[in-house]
């Protein structure tokens, strides 16, 4: 059966037996995974967490022409705000459920959300997101997508994100493709030999998949980008591709193994192009499969070339850095500073699943007692595994930026940095060279009392992390 007739996928967990709490030198995770059987942690704390209706939300907020409807509450529409913040102009609303709605179903409200939404904007699609609330109550949305389909003749996507069927966040990104591909892709036809490419790019920074994108087109392909900046017509296209490239190899998975399994597009498993060396790998891993090898070691030349020129014999020798990132950016980055010449000292990444095993047995190899942190959140343990170490510089997300910097560490922030290929390689350099040369910041916040108690710096950095009894 196709795994696009149910109503949402399996989880994370259940598919890939991924991991959101773990601790421990990367050897151990390499072995673990080898087993047959992983054993799934819990917190009995947590200082914050996603859920998937944030990272569903993400996807959705890229698709043009397109309305959301976030069905529940308002106050779980507060995520929708993120990403007004980070410039995204998709319309939104959210159904505004009450006590009333939640014990006598809302299918009302949704239906004049619909209505109201295609009438005022005309959108090329409707999505509408579920929540835990709708979740719990079970309420029908998919007797409202049937029944306004027809009377709207428009595309009309339900995505049913609980909250709670799992305990990482990164699920959503495979619920909001999973109802992308089941509405929206139509039926399967044959591919054209020389026809576009699909790029997966999920969550992308504009710069890093404008990078991605012309230097697949400096190798010759044709590229259809979804589901970033897409079109219902991107779905459409989808499934005819030659093939599938993903520009993160954690993000897109589901989308491309799908299109895989069902429309037979074949999936290229590339690592993520960072670095030099990373980017050339990307390329490597393409140019074999769409027989544009010589190409692609041209455009790898030409390019690794002017990078180094760029980069002026820029070094990391001697600097011990920990990298605190999404699971793929982050091992990606391992590559990059040993690249360079620094010293990885300990990594946090937000889940390990096993996508990543390659990597785990890769670091094993180099470095078998590299600490290796998975959390999604949980500052307070972060700090605590930093306090221990000798560092002379943090890379990561906005997230913890702060709290790292009153620890005297050298910060960069990685947020909203472009770093794929060789132009990204170049301004992580020159981000990292001016945080190095300007350390007076830290050395003046490091006198600020600090952010936990004496007590808990004293604790295992795994205190409250426990293995699942079933």
């Amino acid at each position: 059966m196709s795994p696009l007739r149910s109503k949402a996928p399996r989880s994370r967990e259940k598919r890939l037996d991924t991991l959101g709490a773990w601790l421990g030198p990367v050897s151990n995770a390499s072995e673990e995974f080898a087993a047959e059987e992983v054993f799934q942690r819990i917190r009995t704390f947590a200082q914050s967490s996603h859920d998937d209706l944030l990272y569903a939300l993400r996807i959705v907020s890229g698709i043009k022409d397109s309305v959301t409807i976030i069905h529940g509450p308002r106050g779980c529409a507060a995520a929708g705000l993120y990403h007004i913040a980070a410039g995204s102009s998709t319309r939104w609303i959210v159904t505004n459920l009450d006590e009333r709605d939640t014990i006598m179903g809302a299918d009302a409200k949704l239906r004049k959300a619909v209505t109201a939404l295609h009438h005022r904007y005309h959108p090329a699609v409707i999505f509408i997101v579920g929540n835990p609330v709708v979740a719990i109550n079970n309420d029908d949305i998919q007797s409202v997508v049937e029944e306004l389909h027809e009377e709207l003749d428009v595309p009309i996507v339900p995505i049913y994100t609980t909250g709670f069927s799992t305990q990482n966040a990164v699920s959503g990104y495979d619920t909001a493709l999973h109802a992308l591909l089941k509405y929206l892709s139509g039926k399967s036809s044959a591919a054209a030999k020389n026809g576009p490419v699909n790029l997966l790019s999920v969550a992308e920074n504009a710069l890093d998949r404008k990078e991605a994108h012309d230097l697949l087109e400096g190798v010759g392909l044709e590229l259809n980008v979804l589901p970033d900046n897409s079109t219902v017509a991107s779905f459409r296209a989808a499934i005819t591709a030659r093939a599938s490239i993903p520009l993160c190899p954690d993000a897109p998975e589901y989308l491309g193994t799908i299109l895989q399994e069902k429309y037979g597009v074949p999936y290229i498993d590339a690592p993520r192009p960072v670095g030099i060396e990373g980017t050339g790998r990307w390329l490597k891993s393409i140019a074999a499969t769409l027989d544009i090898v010589s190409a692609a070691d041209e455009l790898h030349n030409r390019k690794a070339s002017e990078t180094l020129q760029q980069l002026s014999g820029f070094s990391l020798t001697g600097e011990k850095v920990y990298l605190s990132l999404s699971s793929a950016n982050a091992f990606s980055l391992v590559s990059l500073v040993e690249e360079l010449g620094g010293e990885v000292s300990g990594v946090t990444v937000t889940h390990l699943d096993r996508l990543h095993v390659r990597y785990l047995n890769e670091l094993a190899a180099r470095n078998p007692a590299l600490q290796i942190h998975v959390s999604d959140g949980q500052e307070f343990e972060e700090i605590s595994i930093l306090r221990k170490l000798s560092l002379d510089l943090y890379l990561g997300d906005s997230t913890h930026i702060g709290q790292v910097a009153r620890l005297g560490i050298p910060t960069v922030s990685l947020e909203n940095l472009a770093i794929v290929g060789y132009s990204g390689v170049v301004r992580l350099a020159r981000r990292i060279k001016t945080a190095l040369l300007n350390r007076s910041f830290g050395t003046s916040l490091a006198r600020s009392n600090p952010p936990y108690r004496e007590s808990w710096y004293r604790r295992s950095d795994n205190w409250h992390i426990k293995q699942e009894v079933k």
